[in-house]
Formats: C-alpha cells, sequence, structure tokens
C-alpha cells in the first residue's frame, strides 16, 4: 500500500524529532518530582538515567517517545547538570533498546498512560472511520487523532502508523461506497446518471453536438441569485429534474449513509472538476460523485427558492407599506377636511341640541309635559343621516381597506414569482403551522386556481373580513394569494414550516444529535465533547444560582457602601452608569522600527507573515486523495492578492508576470474554500494573539473586551442576500458585512448577510465558531437614527 502524505517533509521532520524547548520550557518540564528522581538514581549507569530523564521531558511535552539520537544536546546538558554529572557521560548508542523499551514502561505507568497496542489502535481506528465519514481533511484527521490519543492517554503512535491507518480507513471508505454502488445502482438509474454527461438529449438523433452546447452536469452546477419570474421557472424545472433523479436515487443514498459534510465532499469535487476529469474516474467513483452531486443541489436547490420566496415576499411587503403610505399621506387633506366636518356637525347637531335640552330641564316656567315636547321637537330637528355618512366615509378612511387593495393591485407581480415555488416545494407543518399547511396543500391541489372553497382558518378576523366582504359573496382571490404566501414566509422564518431535504431550512430537532442516539451514546459523547461536569443540569443550574446570587449581592454591596463611582442614583429613584475615561497613555514613536522606504510590496508582507505561522499550509486541496502536483505559494500568494484585493482571478493571472492563469484559476478552484480561509486567517490571528505588542492596547490582562458591527455594501450583482435601502443605496441594493474585533485590534471573524437583517441575530456566529479569541465581554455597535 503506497504511503499517504499528510504532512509536508517540515511538518513529518517537526513531528518526528523532539520538542524545541526555550529555557522558561526546559525548567518547566525537567523539573521532575522526586520519586521519578529516585527511581533513576537506581539505574547503574549515568548514561541510561539522563536518557530516562530526558525521555520522560519528551513525553511529558509531547506524549510520546523518540530516538536517543536525536535528543537535544541542550537538553542533555540540563538534564546532566541536574544530575551532578558530565553531559559527555550520555552515549546514544549505549543507551540500548531493551533498555529504553523498559524505561518506557516506566514513563508510561508514572504518566498514567497506556502504550499504543492492538487494543488502542482499534480505538483509534473507529475514530478515524467516523471522521472519514465525515470527509475531513487527512491532516486534520491526524491531528485529531493526536487529541484524541492524549485524551484517552494513549501514547502517540508515530507518523506513518497514523497515515497508514488513515489511508486504510479511506481506502476502506472508498471500497464500500463502490460497492454499494455496483451491487444497488440499476441499470435504467445508471441510464438517468449517464444522461448528465451527455451535450444533447438522447432522444434528439437530429442534432449533433456543436462546441457551445453545454452538458446537463454543467447546466445544474450554477444555482442563479435572480428572482425574475423566467429565472425562477427554470430552477423550478430543475428541481423537477433533480427530484426525479433524487427519488430514483433515494435506496442507493440511504445504503451510502452519506451525511450532509460526506455530501458537501462528493459533490464539491463535482461542481469543481472539468467533464473530462470526470470521465477519467472509474465508473462506480463517478457514480459515487454524481450521486452526491444529485442529493447536494437538490438541497440547495430548494433551499434557493426557499431564499427567493422570503427575499420576494419581503420586498413585496416592503413596496406596498410604502405605497399605502404614500396614498395615506395624499388623502391626509381630505380626512382632515371629514374630520373638521364631523366635529362641526357635532357640534350644531349634537351638543348644541344638548344645551338647549339642558337649559330646558331647568327652566322652571315650564311643566314637564311642555319639557317633553320640546325636547321632542329639538330631537326630530337633528340630522342624523348626514352625521352617519360622515361617520362612515372617515371610518372607512381610518380601516386598513386601503392597505388590502394595494396588496391585491400588486399581488399578480408577487405571484408570478412565489406561485411556481410554492407549488413544487414540499413543507412540513409544525403543530402551530398545521391550517396554513392544508392552505398551502389546497393551493398545489387546485394548480393555484383558487375559489371560494379554499382554506380560510389560517387567516386572522380582519383578513378573512377583506377577502369574502361582509356579505361573504365577493372573494377576493387575489389577495388570498397574497395572505397565503405572506403567512408562508412568516412561518418559515419562525421554523413553523420546514423541508425534510435541505440545508438551512429544516427542522430544528434534525440539526441535534437524535434521541436514540443520545440515549445511547451520552457518556461517550459528553466526555468527547468536554461537558462531563455539565452532566447533571440541576447541579449546574443550583452552582450558576448561587453564583449569580452571590455576584448580586457583591454589586449591591458596593453601591449600597459607595464603592461603585459610575454608578449614579437619580431623584426618581432611576441610577445612571458612566462609562469611565479611558487613561491617557505616553507612547514612543514607532517610526524606527518600519523601514525607511515608504512602500513594502504586498507580496514581501505576505511571504514574512507566512513565514512566521505558516498560514499557506492551510490551503488544502478539496480532494483527500491523489494530489499529483501541488500549487506552488507564488499561485496561493496570487489568489489571496487577487480576490482580496477585488482584482479578479484571471485578470490577476493576466498581470503576473511568474504565475499562469491557469496555474492561478486552479489555485483559487481546488484550494480555496471557506473552510480554508477561515482557518489560515485563524493562523495569523493565532499568530498575533502570542505576541506582547497587541496586548498593550488590552485593559485588563485578565479579560478580554470584544466588539462586532456591520457595515453596509452595494452589490450590483444579482444575489439573495442584497436587499433594497434607500438610506445606504438609494435606488441599489446592498448587503451588510458584519466583522468581529477585539480590544487589540485583531479581526477574527466575519460574515455577510442580508442588509435588511438584524445584526445581533449573527453575534452567536463569531463568538463560537472561533477557535483562538475567547472572549470574556463582548459589545455590539448600536446606531439610533433620530427623526
Amino acid at each position: 500500500m503506497p504511503r499517504m502524505r499528510i504532512l509536508s517533509t517540515t511538518e513529518q521532520e517537526q513531528f518526528e524529532k523532539p520538542p524545541v524547548f526555550d529555557s522558561y520550557q526546559r525548567k518547566k518540564l525537567f523539573n521532575f518530582p522526586k520519586s521519578l528522581l529516585e527511581t533513576a538514581q537506581c539505574f547503574r549507569k549515568i548514561s541510561h538515567r539522563i536518557g530516562f530523564l530526558v525521555s520522560c521531558g519528551y513525553f511529558n511535552a509531547a506524549k510520546r517517545f523518540f530516538a536517543p539520537k536525536d535528543y537535544h544536546q541542550r537538553d542533555i546538558d540540563y538534564v546532566a547538570r541536574h544530575l551532578n554529572a558530565q553531559a559527555e557521560n550520555f552515549d546514544a548508542a549505549s543507551y540500548a533498546d531493551r533498555t529504553r523499551q523498559r524505561h518506557e514502561h516506566i514513563v508510561l505507568e508514572f504518566y498514567g498512560f497506556k502504550r499504543f497496542d492492538s487494543s488502542a489502535e482499534r480505538s483509534i481506528a473507529s475514530e478515524i472511520a467516523s471522521m472519514v465519514q465525515t470527509q475531513l481533511k487527512p491532516k486534520l484527521i491526524f491531528l485529531r487523532c493526536i487529541d484524541f490519543s492524549i485524551s484517552q492517554r494513549i501514547q502517540v503512535p508515530n507518523y506513518h502508523r497514523l497515515t497508514d491507518l488513515i489511508l486504510s480507513a479511506l481506502n476502506q471508505h472508498k471500497q464500500d461506497l463502490s460497492a454499494l454502488i455496483e451491487s444497488d445502482l440499476t441499470s435504467e438509474t445508471k441510464y438517468l446518471l449517464e444522461a448528465l454527461f451527455v451535450q444533447t438529449p438522447a432522444t434528439d438523433v437530429n442534432t449533433t453536438p456543436s462546441k457551445t452546447t453545454r452538458y446537463k452536469l454543467t447546466l445544474l452546477k450554477k444555482l442563479s441569485q435572480s428572482t425574475r419570474p423566467t429565472r425562477v421557472k427554470e430552477r423550478v424545472n430543475d428541481l423537477a429534474y433533480l427530484a426525479e433523479l433524487y427519488e430514483r436515487l433515494s435506496p442507493v443514498l440511504s445504503a451510502m449513509d452519506l451525511n450532509h459534510e460526506g455530501i458537501r465532499y462528493y459533490a464539491g469535487s463535482v461542481i469543481k472538476s472539468k467533464m473530462f476529469q470526470l470521465h477519467q474516474r472509474s465508473d462506480e467513483d463517478r457514480y459515487v460523485h454524481v450521486t452526491a452531486f444529485v442529493a447536494h443541489q437538490y438541497y440547495r436547490l430548494q433551499d434557493n427558492l426557499v431564499d427567493v420566496l422570503l427575499s420576494v415576499v419581503q420586498s413585496f411587503q416592503n413596496s406596498a407599506q410604502r405605497e399605502h403610505k404614500d396614498q395615506i399621506f395624499e388623502q391626509r387633506k381630505v380626512r382632515n377636511d371629514n374630520l373638521t366636518s364631523l366635529l362641526s356637525r357635532l357640534d350644531d347637531d349634537i351638543f348644541a341640541v344638548l344645551r338647549r335640552i339642558r337649559k330646558l330641564t331647568h327652566d322652571d316656567k315650564l311643566s314637564d309635559a311642555d319639557k317633553v315636547s320640546e325636547i321632542r321637537s329639538l330631537l326630530e330637528g337633528s340630522k342624523d343621516d348626514e352625521l352617519s355618512s360622515l361617520k362612515t366615509g372617515l371610518e372607512k378612511e381610518l380601516d386598513e381597506g386601503d392597505y388590502h387593495d394595494v396588496l391585491e393591485a400588486r399581488s399578480l407581480r408577487l405571484q408570478n414569482r412565489v406561485s411556481p415555488i410554492l407549488k413544487t416545494l414540499d413543507f412540513h407543518a409544525q403543530p402551530g403551522a398545521v391550517e396554513l399547511m392544508d392552505a398551502i396543500n389546497h393551493f398545489k391541489a387546485k394548480d393555484g386556481a383558487i375559489t371560494q372553497a379554499a382554506p380560510l382558518n389560517f387567516l386572522n378576523p380582519q383578513e378573512r373580513k377583506a377577502i369574502v366582504g361582509s356579505d361573504g359573496q365577493n372573494f377576493r382571490t387575489s389577495l388570498y394569494k397574497t395572505f397565503l404566501f405572506i403567512h408562508t414566509a412568516t412561518s418559515i422564518k419562525s421554523g413553523n414550516l420546514n423541508l425534510e431535504y435541505s440545508y438551512k431550512y429544516r427542522s430544528l430537532d434534525d440539526y441535534m444529535i437524535g434521541k436514540d442516539r443520545w440515549n445511547r451514546e451520552k457518556d461517550q459523547l459528553l466526555e468527547r465533547a468536554g461537558l462531563k461536569e455539565f452532566a447533571n443540569p440541576q447541579k449546574v443550574l443550583r452552582e450558576l444560582d448561587e453564583a449569580l446570587y452571590q455576584q448580586y449581592e457583591t454589586t449591591n454591596s458596593n453601591v449600597i457602601n459607595g464603592k461603585n463611582p459610575h454608578l449614579k442614583i437619580l431623584a426618581n429613584g432611576n441610577f445612571r452608569i458612566a462609562t469611565p475615561a479611558l487613561d491617557e497613555k505616553e507612547s514612543e514613536p514607532l517610526q524606527q522600527f518600519f523601514p525607511e522606504r515608504h512602500y513594502v510590496p504586498l507580496t514581501e508582507v505576505l511571504a514574512t507573515v507566512n513565514r512566521y505561522c505558516g498560514f499557506l499550509n492551510e490551503f488544502q486541496h478539496w480532494q483527500q486523495r491523489h494530489i499529483r502536483n501541488p500549487v506552488s505559494p507564488r499561485a496561493l500568494y496570487a489568489g489571496v492578492m487577487g480576490l482580496g484585493c477585488g482584482i479578479g482571478t484571471r485578470k490577476m493571472g493576466q498581470i503576473s508576470s511568474q504565475v499562469t492563469e491557469n496555474e492561478l484559476v486552479h489555485a483559487v478552484n481546488w484550494y480555496f474554500s471557506p473552510d480554508n480561509i477561515l482557518a489560515a486567517n485563524d493562523r495569523v490571528v493565532g499568530a498575533m494573539d502570542l505576541m506582547e505588542l497587541p496586548k498593550i492596547y488590552q485593559r485588563s490582562q485578565d479579560k478580554l473586551h470584544t466588539a462586532s458591527d456591520g457595515q453596509k455594501f452595494e452589490v450590483r450583482a444579482d444575489s439573495l442576500n442584497a436587499n433594497y435601502s434607500f438610506k445606504y443605496f438609494g435606488k441599489g441594493q446592498g448587503v451588510s458585512a458584519y466583522t468581529f474585533i477585539d480590544e487589540r485590534n485583531l479581526l477574527w471573524h466575519s460574515l455577510v448577510f442580508s442588509a435588511a437583517e438584524r445584526e445581533s441575530a449573527y453575534v452567536i456566529d463569531g463568538l463560537m465558531r472561533n477557535d483562538v479569541v475567547k472572549s470574556d465581554i463582548h459589545s455590539l455597535c448600536v446606531r439610533v437614527d433620530v427623526a
């Protein structure tokens, strides 16, 4: 079996050789307890004593053993001085293998570790198999195996043994999938899959492929971001085509047992590969990849159509509300005149009559019969009909009838975009959306031809009245469809409507560990996640409650005793908290540390940063194996500059003298992925995190203050993330780029989402999806618009 190259030559050499310590680490790791020193004193030869203690220090740091010939001389000198011996007494050749193995057993027993034996190998092989199932990169599997070994207190195996285990698991997984494809894939389904690799339909015998004819597989790779009706219908047709394929492939997909990560991996290879590269694969391997591609695009296309539905409905509501506000503004004068007339009529016909009646009741000259007669004559002269007409007109202007008219008038534009989507998608309803689901099913069953028999239970009383009218005879079909689309979008956002085959819009329970697996593997899952101390929630809640109570006691005590200078009690009983002013810090100019020339090439900056943190190592090939020609660092630098500076990949290749356009396109296609870019950024942030200079900006060394804020950017191309905002983009559309930074000016996470969404909901993304910066206090930058 050929060996697999997971680590580079330099990384492999660093892994196989003993770690290099500085003076502080050497003092810490070679500070042996008394029992270990007494054990070393029992050895007859001074060479064995030195070798034993050096191996103890190395094992304490790396949890593995190294060959004596690789021991660092500085470590030998330090241990020899510790034993009051001469370093020349240690001879690697005299430190025999049998003696060293006996010493290793003592070291393992002292530190509470087990030797890497057949049992430990089976345990790690099982862990590797689960990681291979999720299609992790071999290097990440390698590093996680080391962490797993240490967590299980198993001696870390050598590089080649781990590599062989990973390669064996990858090969076995590939063989299992190929065997499943060969046994479960029918000839009819194979024919449907092969149809993706032809340029013309099989039934079209009169048409010959041309150079510009595109493969069906190529047409399915890229999803449109447009909301135009024609493009929406194209995606609906593609979804119907993929749905048929997915239904045929469902038994095979179930047998393959690929999770979403596995589906993304194989589908990503198809999306990145050219057609001739797919033809070069074996039939079984090609079918595995294309099967995953069908599932992947089936999920993505449903997510895409739901995004279109949400975006179109939101834009429709915004424009309808804006038009209604304009109408209200224009009708304000008429409404004010009607209100003035109504008040005048009330004063003349109601209040004036009441004043005269009150005067009559106090007139002692009239008898009771005369008073009643006079009151009757006054009441008969009132103009009730005119008052009723004024009241009716005013009520009509104050209700939402005009808004419903606007919704109905604009409904056709909404129907052209949303109706095909609603007819195609299969939703699953939570208990709160059962009535809405009945209406959607009725809409699909009638192919959008809505009549008075359509379900109305999902509507509120006001909406129901607007649709059927007061007499129940005037059914407004367009308004009904508008309300149906709006309620559907609202239920999707709230989680009451879900998709079964989706990445983004599945039920919340589908994203969690299944109940059966949780009950079966609870202890193992908690241990692997390092959460065993949280296994008893009642105990944890009691401890948190006690800690919170004590903090309240401390805070209130400081307020009562006047120890909190930042809190001020106001006269009305409220309080005000003042932000303390920052201390002024004097600093010397840093000009002497910068180059004398006023410019530094960007390539030199990137190369210097890479030399110290190795961020280019995170740009790994998408595929796990068969990477024949690794990309050059120059191409990776050019890719970072082309994408980061907005130059573009092809233009960057054209203006670069030592990187060809094809090489750069290949590098960006196969080596640049969101996960790789985030990992590379973490490398840079991790290197800065270890520096002392950024810490001068940190107010408290034991607490790290972070913050996040969004910035609006205009988007000119079609994008489902882009939304209209006159305040920021005029008549254009844009997105919000949300970035996270700490008080040391380390930019440690960023993401892009719709400019119409609230930013606060995305704070958890930055705080949780980050392994470098651990925030103690987080602030949100909030803007308040004052009219």
